[in-house]
């Protein structure tokens, strides 16, 4: 699913700007919560929200006021981010502020976005079909192109049918959104994705938190919550900040043995991880049929959107329940095409996994074990405090490196930390670049 990285100055960090509730770091608390609402006492008179009274100011002055509040705030706890742009993209270089650096926070983990394979077969796509798809699936948005994708998709991970979204989080609020009513509980992993908890918490289902990746805690909620009509555990399948996967057999095991459901989302091990491509189930030696599996087209794949391969009745129901399939215009057919294309590039060139793996290998040891703590293509350093997260990243975009912090509400907070996101791109002297800035700036 998506990763959090949003845009920031080279001194910014990524993240979202959305409440609390709907972020990382507020999972933990989701539990507590749910269980102590209906016992707190009713505010008192003088805590209570002034009534509506006449004022001269106008409704959007008072709200402009409010923000500015809010924003002042942010800015004083270094958690306010702007955008930064990009004035041009070469592979995993960019131009920032007319200086070239180096990308190490993109999720083109295979370099598949600029690829001339892809980049041919979405220009022809828009020559024929248009660039926009004017209308949702149920309407006139459904193109041949749009079947041919969901095709593949079952094809590759071995599933009877799939859907496509716009998004990766949109395809998990529509998902979760079918499947989860208030009879129902869900365990969802501490860590897991903002769209994760969200989706988990729309169809106001009961929530339950699972400590990261421990699924003994998982098979102890499942034991005291036996009386739930339907029971999810969901999970990333490799965790887009911490950088570890999931124990899927474990976890499907567990699963299986208490009647639950498995819900994967392996927005970032689909297609750059497992022997063919097949993401975290493969390399966990797991059955993709034995969970709702879940990735995306917009980080190994390069292109944009999310999708979910599973039971012909289960895509049946996402096409007439999944409010975010229903009422979203569908995918432009120039980015459908291309991710046609690039389902072929990941069959036909595997020496791009392998290129990653060796790029990932070798940046691990040159990092040594104090850092390269993380086995896969996302490499966390964790720094703890926000403020010296932002300087280090201050420090290596003087460097050329482009590797903005991660700050909260993305990661819990005293977590902050450079998420580095290795690319099939980068070469040998790009990470002895990386590695000695790291050292420099680290030791001074």
């Amino acid at each position: 699913m998506s990763s959090g990285a949003a845009g920031s100055k080279p001194t910014g960090s990524s993240g979202c700007l959305a409440r609390p509730s709907s972020c990382r770091w507020w999972s933990a608390k989701i539990a507590h919560s749910t269980q102590h609402t209906a016992h707190r006492p009713r505010p008192s008179a003088s805590t209570r929200a002034p009534s509506a009274t006449p004022t001269s100011a106008s409704p959007l002055s008072v709200l402009i006021a409010a923000l500015d509040e809010e924003l002042a705030h942010l800015q004083d706890r270094e958690l306010l981010r702007t955008l930064t742009t990009l004035e041009a993209v070469h592979g995993v270089t960019a131009t920032i502020q007319g200086r070239r650096v180096v990308l190490w926070c993109t999720n083109d983990y295979l370099g598949l976005s600029q690829h001339p394979r892809l980049v041919r077969a979405s220009a022809d796509a828009a020559r024929r079909w248009g660039v926009g798809a004017r209308a949702s699936r149920l309407l006139a948005g459904s193109t041949a192109l749009h079947h041919q994708l969901e095709d593949r998709l079952a094809s590759f991970f071995h599933a009877p049918s799939a859907v496509t979204f716009p998004s990766g989080y949109l395809a998990n609020l529509g998902v979760l959104g079918c499947l989860l009513s208030p009879d129902d509980l869900v365990l969802v992993d501490r860590l897991a994705h903002a769209s994760l908890l969200d989706a988990c918490r729309l169809p106001r289902a009961r929530v339950r938190v699972f400590r990261h990746n421990d699924v003994e805690h998982v098979a102890g909620l499942l034991r005291r919550y036996a009386k739930a009509r339907r029971r999810l555990v969901v999970t990333e399948g490799l965790f887009s900040m911490e950088g570890d996967r999931a124990p899927l057999k474990d976890l499907a095991d567990v699963a299986q043995r208490y009647g639950a459901l498995l819900y994967v989302d392996d927005a970032h091990g689909a297609f750059a991880t497992g022997h063919t491509g097949r993401g975290t189930p493969e390399v966990e030696g797991v059955a993709h049929g034995s969970m709702i599996y879940m990735a995306t087209l917009g980080k190994a794949l390069g292109c944009q959107g999310g999708f979910v391969v599973g039971h012909s009745k289960l895509i049946r129901l996402v096409h007439n329940r999944a409010r975010t399939f229903i009422y979203e215009t569908a995918q432009a057919p120039p980015i459908v095409a291309a991710a046609v294309e690039g389902l072929r590039v990941v069959q036909e060139e595997p020496a791009l996994r392998e290129s990653l793996a060796g790029n990932v290998e070798r940046l691990h040891q040159r990092l040594g074990p104090d850092l390269g703590r993380s086995p896969s293509h996302i490499v966390p350093i964790m720094l703890g405090g926000t403020q010296r997260a932002r300087r280090l990243a201050a420090g290596l975009f003087g460097k050329g490196i482009f590797a903005p912090a991660i700050r909260p509400p993305t990661v819990p907070a005293g977590t902050a930390r450079l998420r580095l996101s290795v690319s099939t791109l980068h070469t040998a002297g790009q990470i002895e670049q990386l590695v000695r800035a790291l050292s420099n700036s680290m030791s001074a």
